[in-house]
């Protein structure tokens, strides 16, 4: 069975036990107004469980056409059809269980037990319900890792390297100068202490 005429199969049998469900067992108005009988409601109320659990019908042909080795299905979407099967029955088998128990209970005295399990029951068909369509997303193939972008190096800024280095640079020249005009122009006082040294002829 294909994915498309397994889909369409789900969804028609889902859709059409929600409408029962939601008029012939919560919140049942036209039974309850006395439009229809109760025994006519008690019969839908099965149809409707029996349509969530032949619903499951369409997610166990998937699981058998999926399950094969050679197709390398993801484990993660092969339990996820067979919790979806779990709850499909599981939701039918208490609605046409509780059904089948309204005919000798009364709701008046047992109502609220009774409406609590044909909640609990919706629930769980609910989840086995999206279950089957999240199955085909966890058949996807994970999405290619992202490049790593590699970081380039910081380049130096050099400008500050030349500004710092110039005043180096020029402080040099003028230091040797000065070296030079202090050896070929010695200091005045020098002068008279050679000639007292030497003393007169």
């Amino acid at each position: 069975m294909g994915r498309k005429v397994a889909m369409l199969w789900h969804a028609s049998f889902s859709i059409g036990a929600g409408v029962l469900y939601f008029f012939f067992v919560l919140p049942r108005w036209p039974e309850l107004m006395g439009d229809t009988a109760h025994s006519l409601g008690t019969g839908l109320r099965i149809t409707a469980g029996a349509l969530f659990g032949l619903a499951a019908l369409p997610v166990v042909f998937t699981l058998l056409r999926t399950r094969k080795p050679e197709l390398g299905t993801p484990a993660l979407a092969l339990s996820i059809r067979t919790w979806s099967i779990v709850a499909h029955v599981l939701a039918g088998v208490l609605i046409i269980g509780t059904a089948i128990s309204e005919i000798w209970l009364s709701l008046d005295s047992v109502g609220q037990w009774l409406f609590g399990i044909y909640g609990a029951a919706a629930a769980i068909a609910v989840l086995g319900f999206f279950a089957f369509y999240l199955s085909f997303v966890a058949e996807l193939p994970p999405p290619p890792p992202k490049p790593i972008k590699v970081k380039e190096p910081k380049q130096r800024r050099r400008r500050k390297k030349g500004t710092s280095e110039a005043p180096i640079a020029a402080s040099a020249p003028i230091s040797r100068r000065s070296h030079a005009h202090a050896s070929t122009h010695p200091p005045a006082m020098a002068a008279p202490l050679i000639a007292a040294t030497v003393g007169p002829g």
